[in-house]
C-alpha cells in the first residue's frame, strides 16, 4: 500500500514538471499578464493548485502569457522580453552601420572641441535674453513615443488569450466573463476558466 502511494506521489509530480503540448507549443511555464478587476490572481491561483502550469513570477521564464488583451501593446512587451531574432543580412548591417557611427562621432568630438569656445560665448548671450522669453512657451515636442497604449474597447469584455512567448502565436483562447467583480465571483470564474483548459488539454 505504501509503495503505491509513492509511485501516485511521483507520478502526480511528475505531471507537473512536464510540458504540455497546446496549439503546437510544448508549454511548460506561464506569466500571466495584469487583466481587469485582478482576475489574473485568481487564474495564477488555480492554475498552480490544479497543476496545469508552473506559474513563474518573471516573464523571461515563461513559455507562454496569459492575457485579456492582444495587440501592439502585448507585441510591445512580448518584444522586450524575446526580441525577434534579426536575419544575418540585417545584422551585419545594423554592425557595420554602428561602428561608421562610431568613427563619425569620433570625428565630430574632434570639431565640437575647436567650437567650444565660441558656444560658451553664444550660451552666455541666450542667458541674457532668457528673462524676456521666460513667458513664453513652445509646444513640447516628442522625441520618444515610447510603448503604444494598451487596446482598451476590447477589454473587460471576458475574452482571455494563452500567447507562445517567442512564436507570438495565440494557443488558447475562452471567453468567460465574471457576472461581478466581487472577489468570490472572480474566484469562481478564474475556476471556471482554468477547468476548461485543463479539459482542452486532456481532449475531454
Amino acid at each position: 500500500m505504501m509503495d503505491a502511494m509513492q509511485w501516485t506521489g511521483i507520478i502526480v509530480f511528475s505531471t507537473v514538471l512536464a510540458a504540455s503540448e497546446i496549439g503546437g507549443s510544448n508549454v511548460r511555464t506561464v506569466y500571466v499578464m495584469p487583466m481587469t478587476h485582478g482576475l489574473d490572481q485568481y487564474v495564477a491561483n488555480w492554475l498552480t493548485r490544479e497543476h496545469v502550469f508552473e506559474v513563474v513570477a518573471d516573464p523571461k521564464r515563461a513559455d507562454a502569457v496569459f492575457t485579456d488583451r492582444i495587440g501592439e501593446s502585448l507585441q510591445y512587451e512580448l518584444e522586450k522580453l524575446n526580441p525577434t531574432p534579426q536575419p544575418p543580412e540585417e545584422k551585419a548591417e545594423t554592425e557595420s552601420a554602428g561602428k561608421d557611427a562610431d568613427s563619425k562621432h569620433a570625428d565630430a568630438k574632434d570639431t565640437d572641441a575647436k567650437d567650444a569656445d565660441a558656444n560658451a560665448d553664444a550660451k552666455d548671450a541666450d542667458a541674457k535674453d532668457a528673462g524676456a522669453k521666460s513667458t513664453r512657451h513652445s509646444p513640447k515636442m516628442m522625441t520618444d513615443d515610447g510603448p503604444p497604449r494598451p487596446y482598451t474597447s476590447g477589454r473587460d469584455r471576458g475574452t482571455l488569450f494563452l500567447v507562445d512567448s517567442k512564436s507570438r502565436t495565440v494557443l488558447w483562447s475562452l471567453f468567460e466573463k465574471p457576472a461581478q467583480s466581487s472577489p468570490h465571483e472572480l474566484d469562481r470564474t478564474a475556476k471556471r476558466i482554468v477547468t476548461r483548459l485543463k479539459q482542452d488539454l486532456s481532449g475531454k
